[in-house]
């Protein structure tokens, strides 16, 4: 849902900015894509409502992502009296709000079943399983961990989900979900290649110290070409802040102390993510998207990475 939603406002703004920002509407109407954000909203809660499986689910995160990608790039409107679709702060506010969705999202999508350790919870996840199965179907690798969480079950509830399992047709993934497995694996593979750590390390270390030493001298100096002065001091605040940790990481992976350098690597990483994109969208606008690739790649790496204690 969260990037069905954050490629509706990029393609928005970019359609809007390509024809002139065009009125819809004839006289004193306009009808502005908050509206079809909030109808796509509520079709996306009847889907929910109405209909279970794979599907239902793909289709509500769909239309719930677009609708809400539609209502927030209006936002600017409804902050301002003047209803200025053009407002500087409403970028970081989408900024945010899709941040705080992922965040959201990364912590209800842990794997719960890896987590539960009591038996009648494991019990009940995989009924739930099996009864989503019935409509959309299992794939071997849903099978084989709905199996897993009945080691430890007994009794005749397990047999009937085991018999419910068991009656659900078997479902080929998807050509998305393939390709999203090739590119994790892909990513993995690249991760652990043998140069990489010491290739993203360098790139983290001199990344973060250039830019902070800019946004100090632009705090400083006032540079007039700086379009929110509030924005760039916070911004070289927490650059410095964000520069100065992960300094102190690659001392401690000089000296082996992998667990605590990963750790505080991710946290400078994470501070520049929730905090100073931020600060970043609301100084350059949608210019700050620039800056997001190689900071979501350096979290996926150091999170692959991470050392086990």
């Amino acid at each position: 849902m969260t990037i069905a939603g954050i490629a509706t406002v990029l393609i928005t703004r970019a359609y809007l900015a390509a024809t002139g920002y065009p009125k819809v509407g004839g006289g004193t109407i306009h009808i502005g894509h908050v509206l079809w954000g909030g109808l796509l909203m509520i079709a996306a809660l009847t889907v929910a409502l109405v209909w279970v499986g794979k599907r239902a689910r793909n289709w509500t995160a769909l239309l719930g992502g677009v609708g809400v990608g539609l209502f927030v790039d209006e936002g600017g409107k409804y902050l301002t009296t003047t209803n200025d679709y053009f407002y500087r702060p409403a970028a970081a506010i989408i900024y945010l709000l899709f941040a705080a969705l992922l965040v959201l999202a990364s912590l209800l999508g842990r794997d719960t079943a890896a987590e539960a350790t009591d038996p009648a919870d494991r019990l009940a996840l995989a009924a739930q399983t099996a009864a989503t199965a019935l409509i959309s179907g299992l794939t071997h690798d849903e099978r084989d961990r709905a199996l897993r969480l009945l080691d430890g079950c007994a009794g005749a509830d397990r047999d009937a989900v085991v018999h419910l399992l068991s009656l659900a047709p078997p479902h080929e993934p998807g050509r998305w979900v393939r390709l999203g497995t090739r590119i994790r694996r892909l990513a993995d593979h690249v991760a652990w290649l043998r140069f990489a750590e010491a290739v993203v390390f360098t790139l983290l270390v001199l990344s973060h110290v250039v830019v902070a030493v800019v946004f100090i001298v632009q705090a400083t100096t006032g540079e007039p070409h700086t379009t929110d002065a509030g924005a760039v001091a916070a911004s070289a605040v927490t650059r410095t802040a964000a520069a100065l940790v992960v300094l102190t990481a690659v001392r401690l992976l000089l000296r082996t102390r992998r667990v605590a350098a990963y750790r505080l690597a991710r946290a400078a990483v994470l501070l520049d993510l929730l905090v100073t994109e931020i600060f970043n969208f609301h100084d350059s606008q949608f210019g700050a998207l620039a800056e997001l690739p190689w900071l979501l790649a350096a979290f996926m790496f150091l999170t692959v990475r991470q050392p086990q204690e």
